[in-house]
């Protein structure tokens, strides 16, 4: 008796199971919401963000203003390196070596200034940069809990090559949406 119990029992989980297999496919293909990942775009997302631009013109007219000061730097030197080359024969060796010191110098101070003004470049950028990306954040993870998400990823960065399409939604039209972005 218990062989044939076990028997049946056998049988209908071997059936059942590929039933109800097919009935999960079904509904994770048909119903949005069955969908347990997101993707998003963050360059879509961040590029249509108005404070996107904002952020962007700051930094250009900071890249500007070192622009202009680096390039002051540079012809302050083309011009001392000039009048060197023109006054040199006539100089004492020491008045010599004083003007190749400061020369020497001047070039320095204006390599300096390029890389000091890279960093603080950079800075701004981040500085910039940060609040909107946590307000993107904060939009995705809404739409995550929204939607029942197990997890988005940010499908910019292709580390997944594939995804089952039917476990997987793009969320970025709603996180624009969370945003008050306009397509």
């Amino acid at each position: 008796m218990n062989r044939i119990f076990s028997f049946l029992l056998f049988i209908f989980c071997t059936v059942a199971t590929p039933m109800v297999a097919q009935n999960t496919t079904t509904d994770a293909t048909t119903s949005p919401s069955a969908a347990r990942y997101g993707s998003v775009s963050r360059s879509a997302i961040l590029e249509q963000l108005p404070e996107i631009k904002q952020a962007r013109t700051q930094l250009d007219s900071l890249r500007a203003k070192y622009e202009r000061e680096a390039r002051y730097n540079e012809e302050s030197f083309r011009r001392q390196f000039s009048e060197y080359l023109q006054i040199q024969r006539n100089l004492p060796e020491a008045i010599l070596l004083k003007r190749q010191g400061d020369l020497q110098t001047s070039m320095e101070r204006g390599l300096a200034f390029r890389k000091q003004a890279e960093e603080l470049l950079r800075k701004a950028e981040r500085d910039l940069m940060q609040p909107i990306e946590d307000k993107v954040d904060a939009a995705i993870r809404v739409v995550g809990a929204e939607r029942k998400y197990d997890f988005i990823f940010d499908a910019d960065l292709k580390a997944l090559p594939y995804l089952n399409p039917a476990l997987c939604e793009d969320a970025t039209a709603f996180v624009k949406e969370k945003l008050e972005i306009r397509h």
